[in-house]
């Protein structure tokens, strides 16, 4: 529990003074307020710690203990005071009050900025009602869209450098089972209704790869469950990834999956479709989606691309394919069967790779100066 005597510890109140109620400040801090109106009773809520300049009663001074009053019967945190810009001191009855409530008043450091409070303060009561929940695990992912610039301090803390290269997954629901990975990955999970993870990327390893280890190690949480995948991505980006997974789990569903694994990457030129991005975007997206194919293709001087195209062509059929190729048909299969190591034809089905070969295609045919 983040309470009044934590909030007060933080380097930004340094300077301040507990001029009454100190018998309060066990009080819980879950919101921040800034009061400057002379009624609060309208704004009033539990385990609010109010802030104020005193502009709304500078010329009535006393109106103070009744803002006392209101808040405290509200169960209101505290409130503090910033003197010296409109009122120059509280009336002694105030903290008469005060003390008698047991309702923290504190002099605030002149020179605290609001801005600073509240993204300090509201930073360290996400922190601390993160670590005070127990579910099974830290639910400090789940934090992400209220605090991101928190989470990726606490992950720091816990080692996990910005920099660093991540997978992020989330489930579409929380699996039977609790996952458990290798240490060595350097996991980090966490629970909410759904589960979201972070693992670490090891050197050289690609889509294909991570999501095979998914499979051998994560069997129980993967059986019957859609789980969305983005990355590898640096984890300040973390943001921006798990919205990736999230979107490849709409995907998935949109495609008419019940459950598998849906990764953003080859799933983006679909993305980008639905966001009617401009068609030199799907193309670059095109490429990345058959990038395997093309490297492949580069490094063995090989025409899985090709051979690709022409199995399209011919609605998968082995013979036509290699008769229109001009090859053996055991060579035909064994580059079907290398095309299915790189490409993840059997969870996706063949429309985004026809797509992303009829955008490749183009760009090709409008770039020939023929």
């Amino acid at each position: 529990m983040f309470t009044v005597a934590d909030m007060l510890r933080l380097p930004v109140f340094a300077g301040h003074e507990i001029a009454a109620g100190k018998n309060g400040t066990g009080r819980r801090v879950r919101f921040v307020d800034f009061i400057e109106i002379p009624d609060p009773s309208g704004w009033c809520r539990p385990d609010t710690f109010s802030f104020t300049t005193g502009y709304a009663f500078r010329n009535n001074p006393e109106q103070i203990c009744r803002i006392v009053r209101v808040l405290s019967a509200g169960r209101a945190a505290g409130l503090g005071v910033k003197l010296g810009r409109f009122i120059s001191s509280i009336p002694p009855e105030a903290f008469r009050l005060a003390d008698a409530l047991d309702f923290p008043l504190v002099i605030l450091p002149k020179r605290l900025a609001y801005a600073v409070v509240s993204r300090v303060v509201m930073r360290e009561i996400f922190r601390s009602e993160r670590s005070c929940r127990d579910d099974g695990g830290p639910l400090g992912l789940f934090q992400l869209e209220q605090d991101p610039v928190g989470l990726l301090e606490a992950l720091r803390r816990q080692g996990w450098e910005s920099s660093r290269n991540v997978w992020s997954l989330q489930w579409e629901k929380l699996p039977p089972q609790r996952p458990s990975l290798p240490p060595q990955r350097a996991s980090q999970y966490s629970a909410n209704g759904s589960l979201r993870m972070l693992v670490a990327q090891l050197p050289g390893e690609r889509t294909e790869h991570f999501v095979e280890f998914l499979k051998c190690h994560l069997p129980l949480q993967l059986e019957g469950q859609s789980l969305g995948i983005s990355g590898p991505a640096p984890l300040e980006n973390i943001a921006r990834n798990f919205a990736e997974a999230k979107t490849a789990l709409q995907l998935g569903a949109q495609l008419g999956f019940d459950e598998g694994v849906f990764v953003y990457s080859e799933l983006e030129l679909l993305d980008l479709l639905k966001k009617n991005r401009p068609l030199p975007e799907l193309r670059e997206a095109a490429s990345r989606c058959l990038r395997p194919l093309f490297d492949e293709d580069a490094k063995k001087h090989s025409s899985l691309a090709q051979t690709l195209r022409v199995w399209f062509a011919c609605d998968g059929s082995s013979e036509k394919a290699a008769q229109r190729l001009h090859i053996h048909r055991n060579t035909l299969l064994y580059r079907h069967k290398r095309i299915m190591e790189l490409l993840p034809l059997n969870r996706y089905g063949s429309t985004i790779f026809r797509l992303a070969l009829f955008l490749e295609h183009k760009k090709d045919s409008e770039e020939c100066p023929c």
